[in-house]
């Protein structure tokens, strides 16, 4: 749906996929409003698009407006409207719009590098940690933006989600339950899934509530934030707090050549929104994240979690999946080992204690360091 979105001290005026139009600044007259666009090839109400449209579009259109710039209409191309996910960063590319919300997931052929943390399961579910060291290795790391680059774009910043875990049709209390099962998913994250047995199903989301009323799916591994809006208490009633935590599912970036066009005024406003979006948008993930947690209890879902040992065996039983990542990368010449061990470092420096040290090959089991697992019970209801 392609919508023109009014915000404060903004007029409409005809739609135009250009994604940005000049002003004679020196007539001291009504100019047109400023246009400036956003595609995503996600649903309208979708968690990462609303995050955009009310921390980084409202911001920069206040923005301009206080220094007295004019105004700004937003065209946003969502749901499929102009393009899918997988053919955002093409989009934007080919000058259809001036900002993109990139699933990384879906554009691993070209943005090899983006999909850093679904690399590293277990760490945390602090949104705003993750997001923080995301965005670090983004910044600092020579190589990790390259990609981007070559598609005619700047990376302006990650996007943390929520934590990821498992609503289901029965208890998922710990690995030995997902052996079997079909497991529904839309980023990648078969290794997850498959490393205990689970057999891995990828899909698009709004498939998922279909395939679990035919019996096909027996969980969906997700973004507790996504359980609500895809109606899936309906066909199950189980929920698991699994600690597979935080990840980036979307980079915001913006066509390089569109933006060094734009009045300096808007420029300065887009640069001052981005240094502050990045932990402004993983805090609105993990509140919508606690949010949907709630309404699913208030619907009657039962809940429960993975305790400390049964996340260290999961995690331990997973191959090095960061490993395998970094070589692939590294064959190829981009900074792969550097990247996992900079968001590692990063996230030790932020106070996390890691489940399983992924920028080692074959880290030894936490196991021995966790309580012990014969005084545990694994129907703790998540918090």
């Amino acid at each position: 749906m392609i919508s023109r979105t009014v915000l404060t001290g903004v007029a409409l005026s005809a739609f135009s996929l250009s994604p940005f139009a000049a002003s004679d600044a020196a007539e001291p007259r009504a100019v047109e409003p400023l246009r400036l666009s956003v595609t995503s090839g996600l649903a309208t109400h979708h968690a990462a698009p609303k995050i955009v449209r009310n921390l980084f579009q409202a911001e920069v259109t206040r923005r301009v407006a206080e220094a007295g710039a004019g105004e700004i209409v937003w065209d946003e191309m969502h749901d499929g409207t102009l393009t899918r996910m997988g053919g955002v960063l093409e989009a934007v590319e080919d000058d259809l719009a001036l900002f993109g919300v990139v699933a990384v997931n879906h554009e691993t052929r070209r943005l090899p590098m983006q999909n850093l943390t679904f690399q590293m399961p277990f760490t945390t579910e602090d949104c705003v940690i993750v997001g923080a060291a995301y965005q670090a290795v983004h910044n600092q790391l020579d190589g990790m933006t390259d990609a981007i680059s070559a598609a005619r774009q700047t990376f302006l910043s990650g996007i943390a989600s929520d934590g990821y875990n498992f609503i289901s049709v029965q208890p998922i209390r710990n690995a030995a339950e997902v052996r079997g099962l079909k497991v529904g998913m839309v980023d990648r994250l078969e290794n997850w899934i498959a490393g205990v047995q689970g057999i891995p199903q990828r899909l698009p989301d709004d498939t998922m509530g279909a395939r679990m009323e035919a019996g096909v799916l027996g969980a969906a591994v997700l973004p507790t934030s996504e359980m609500g809006r895809l109606g899936l208490k309906r066909d199950a009633d189980h929920y698991t707090r699994t600690g597979l935590g935080s990840q980036v599912p979307f980079v915001l970036t913006v066509n390089t050549h569109a933006l060094e066009a734009l009045p300096d005024t808007v420029r300065t406003a887009i640069e001052e929104t981005n240094a502050t979006f990045t932990q402004a948008a993983a805090q609105a993930y993990c509140q919508a994240g606690d949010e949907a947690l709630v309404d699913l209890k208030a619907q009657g879902v039962r809940t429960t979690k993975l305790l400390k040992t049964r996340r260290f065996q999961w995690a331990d039983s997973l191959a090095p999946l960061a490993q395998q990542w970094a070589t692939a990368n590294d064959a190829e010449g981009r900074p792969g080992r550097e990247a996992v061990d900079m968001f590692v470092v990063e996230l030790r420096a932020a106070g996390v204690t890691l489940t399983r040290d992924w920028s080692r090959a074959a880290p030894p089991s936490l196991l021995d360091a966790a309580a012990t697992a014969a005084k545990e019970l694994s129907q703790v209801p998540a918090k």
